[in-house]
């Protein structure tokens, strides 16, 4: 309890001290499919209800179809919502290499094939002239806002000076769909890095996924070109997508919540070896560690002037036989862009047809057919750096993992679930006072300030984001430790109410008055827990009446009285709080020898009020001695 409680009036010591964390610029990641930190209120109402917004699940009437992929957008960015996901979508057309090139087949409804139909007279199939067929999985929308905001002539930079001889990305310029008279934009979402804008993103998606028309493309797709039956099914007015009683399209809606995606967060933030090794056989060419958003007044501050590490150069590169063989606007049929890796351990399939799938990170980055393997295709630009990879040690190749499983990682995550509880306090608090801790090491999760420890003030940190609230207050269980709305008599910082109860023998009295004990389960040695007084009137005297069996006798009209009767003890002195309550800790005894024996002792509560007492229920408590 000493060392519990020397913690405790610490931490509550440094409240401002936590409140700096929350304001300073570095402070926790924001969690994969969390919102932006520093966004305004009213940005904040924006992302909450474009979040809303992109769970929607749209229907015929609303304009859904008649041809489309997808009724949500949710369903296909589910990982988590917002982020990649494992749905795949169908791209053909006709190739002649020596002829006409690559033909989209547009006429015919290329090159999207929309593979549901609100009517089967509606349904598309792949037509037969198209000798060119590939699949494409939802790439991730996290972090979207600040890819957006990234200056188009840092990207194009790495065009005209490429960081090795054996990379010639090119930056795909495309005309935004709102800005259709131009200027062009560096594109930088989607494989053929075909869109430069979010909101270009929404407007193309709501159309050509869900078959929902908007102010931006305002003509429907007919199933497999077919006018007619366009004409005889699509029976909402175009568009379908307008203003809601704020002025607002959902594509603008939904735009709000992409562009407020926080980037996918990176645990630890920067010194594993991995990283080196990474960048030392080339893969950083294309993948790019970081970029800084544009110092832009017009830009949000949470998305103005940040240094963020996509790994991505967002250039088009030839792969080779590894392509699609889908040309779109600029990028031929050999050319994609590469992918920004922030996210890449929540990330299954991988590349761009998900062709990589199952096992573990390590075996789709690995395996005989893995990511690595893909990128050494003959004459992909990535061949070089494949080959190098493929050269190093089977342990330098872990640690390559290693640093790429870090990619999506939330701090004190120490299970890598994405849900930060209990399991991972009880590594923090395993991994607290020793070290040093170099940024591989597995605890390097817990260090916050990246000093090598694992101490308070990292604890002060992971106060503000621990998710567990086992009681259902709306405040996290460190909090309700630390600031005294809960007991923790065994000083493993859990609630003791959300822990190994005692039995109740129910027997409550005709009032309010009622009790718990919870903690350990006290029949061990060291074992501890606490007995909580609830519903008394505020001074009340309280008292306790404890005997080993029950023996219910009615006492008043509405109480009875369970322990046997006269109670072995009878303990009077306590009084209500000004929360009308009692807390006590209790504490297990254990036996030497063969082990502990243990009793069973019923303990029942009774308060004074201004008329007469009341009893509360009785407890079963089961006493190691």
């Amino acid at each position: 309890m000493s060392e519990y409680t020397g913690l405790a009036f610490a931490l509550l010591a440094s409240t401002a001290m936590l409140a700096s964390f929350a304001t300073a610029q570095n402070q926790p990641q924001p969690k994969m499919g969390a919102p932006l930190r520093g966004l305004a209120a009213t940005e904040r109402t924006r992302f909450d209800a474009g979040s809303i917004d992109f769970r929607h699940v749209f229907a015929a009437p609303e304009g859904l179809g008649p041809i489309f992929n997808q009724n949500a957008c949710s369903s296909c960015h589910n990982n988590p919502i917002g982020g990649s996901g494992s749905i795949t979508v169908v791209r053909f057309g006709f190739y002649d290499p020596k002829g006409i090139g690559f033909d989209p087949l547009s006429s015919l409804g290329g090159s999207l094939l929309q593979a549901q139909a609100i009517n089967v007279a509606c349904s598309e199939v792949v037509p037969g002239a198209a000798n060119v067929q590939a699949q494409r999985v939802t790439p991730s929308a996290l972090g979207l806002g600040l890819i957006e905001a990234i200056p188009d002539a840092a990207i194009a930079s790495r065009e005209t000076n490429p960081p090795s001889p054996a990379v010639s990305g090119r930056a795909h310029m495309v005309t935004p769909l709102e800005t259709p008279q131009g200027p062009l934009r560096v594109g930088r979402f989607g494989w053929k890095a075909q869109v430069a804008t979010v909101l270009t993103f929404s407007g193309d998606a709501l159309l050509n996924e869900m078959g929902i028309t908007n102010r931006l493309v305002p003509a429907e797709n007919a199933p497999n070109g077919n006018v007619p039956l366009l004409l005889q099914y699509d029976t909402v007015p175009d568009p379908e997508d307008g203003p809601n009683g704020q002025g607002l399209h959902f594509i603008d809606r939904i735009t709000d919540f992409q562009r407020y995606l926080a980037a996918p967060p990176q645990t630890p933030r920067s010194g594993m070896t991995g990283e080196q090794i990474f960048a030392s056989v080339g893969c950083t060419h294309c993948h790019v560690a970081s970029f800084s958003t544009r110092n832009d007044p017009s830009l949000e501050p949470a998305l103005r002037n940040q240094v963020i590490r996509p790994y991505s150069d967002f250039l088009l590169h030839d792969m080779g036989p590894a392509a699609d063989f889908i040309a779109q606007g600029q990028a031929t049929v050999q050319e994609l862009r590469t992918p920004s890796l922030w996210g890449m351990r929540a990330r299954d399939p991988l590349w761009h047809d998900g062709r990589i799938a199952g096992g573990t990170l390590a075996q789709r980055i690995l395996g005989p057919t893995g990511v690595i393997f893909q990128h050494a295709a003959f004459g992909s630009e990535s061949e070089t750096s494949a080959i190098a990879f493929a050269a190093l040690s089977p342990a330098d190749k872990d640690k390559v993992v290693l640093f790429l499983d870090s990619l999506g990682r939330a701090e004190f995550d120490a299970n890598g679930d994405n849900v930060l509880d209990r399991r991972d306090l009880a590594a923090f608090l395993a991994a607290r006072g020793g070290g040093p801790y170099s940024p591989d090491a597995p605890q390097a999760v817990f260090d916050f300030d990246q000093n090598g420890t694992v101490d308070n003030v990292d604890f002060q940190t992971f106060v503000l984001v621990y998710e567990e609230d086992c009681n259902g207050n709306n405040q996290n269980d460190l909090l309700d430790v630390l600031y005294g709305s809960s007991i923790d008599a065994n000083g493993n910082h859990v609630p003791d109410e959300c822990e190994h109860c005692q039995t109740s023998l129910g027997f409550a009295g005709g009032g309010t008055l009622a009790i718990s004990l919870c903690g350990d389960d006290l029949t061990t040695a060291g074992s501890a827990a606490s007995f909580w007084l609830r519903g008394a009137m505020v001074g009340a005297p309280a008292f306790l009446a404890i005997s080993p069996l029950a023996i219910p006798v009615q006492v008043l009209a509405n109480e009875w009285l369970v322990p046997s009767w006269p109670p072995t003890v009878f303990a009077w002195g306590f009084v209500a709080d000004s929360f009308g309550e009692v807390r006590l800790p209790v504490y297990g005894w254990g036996g030497g020898g063969a082990g502990p024996s243990v009793a069973t002792w019923i303990v029942q509560a009774g308060a004074l009020d201004l008329i007469s007492f009341d009893l509360s229920n009785a407890l079963s408590v089961q006493l190691g001695y």
